[in-house]
């Protein structure tokens, strides 16, 4: 009776084999069956990196423009040059 030396991953369980460890994780990291959880956190994680570097971009264009403005537009539109723009609550 032969033994089979193949390695079964399960994403519960894991590898099961009679290998040497090395081996498992080779054969463990070139899985197809171990491979889809972990692309989906990456690729889920990339894009919302990418959406925070766009905003907080957007953000930094914003107050570049503001900084431009003379007293005058900023008074119009209801801003002066000491403000920051984060309204807080008074204080007591």
């Amino acid at each position: 009776m032969a033994i089979s030396n193949q390695i079964d991953c399960n994403p519960v369980v894991g590898c099961v084999s009679t290998k040497s460890t090395p081996d498992m994780i080779a054969q463990c990291l070139t899985s197809p069956a171990s491979r889809p959880a972990t692309t989906k956190g990456v690729s889920a994680i990339i894009p919302a990196i990418l959406n925070a570097m766009a905003s907080a971009y957007k953000r930094y264009q914003s107050r570049l423009a503001l900084t431009r403005l003379s007293d005058e537009q900023l008074r119009d539109i209801g801003l002066e040059r000491g403000h920051d723009g984060k309204v807080g609550l008074p204080r007591f």
